[in-house]
């Protein structure tokens, strides 16, 4: 009874004029960065095992993802080298982190 109403609720709003404009959003905006994330970032297999350690993969794309957006956004040359060059450092720093992050807990669990 209760999931017949939820259904028909979310239903509702799906087939409302809002609901059709956010599933066409959602088709050329979430899709692309979706496809992007899994193309490019590794993102079609976890590269690791348990929740946490890949959950850490997904925010640490995501934030990748999001860094480059922002980038996009200011359409500045210089930031964008500068961006490029300290990125590839930053990014060696995280895995680097991550990486004894992982073998400590991998050392840990029995």
């Amino acid at each position: 009874m209760i999931l017949e109403q939820c259904l028909s609720k979310a239903r509702g709003w799906y087939y409302s004029g809002y609901g059709r404009a956010l599933s066409k959003l959602r088709s050329t905006v979430i899709e692309g960065i979706f496809g992007q994330a899994k193309t490019y970032h590794g993102m079609s297999k976890a590269r690791f095992r348990g929740l946490v350690k890949v959950e850490i993969q997904f925010l640490m794309t995501a934030c990748a993802l999001n860094l480059k957006k922002m980038a996009r956004m200011l359409d500045v040359f210089e930031i964008k080298d500068r961006i490029a060059n300290e990125f590839t450092d930053f990014v060696q720093a995280v895995k680097d982190v991550l990486w004894n992050l992982i073998k400590k807990e991998v050392v840990q669990v029995p």
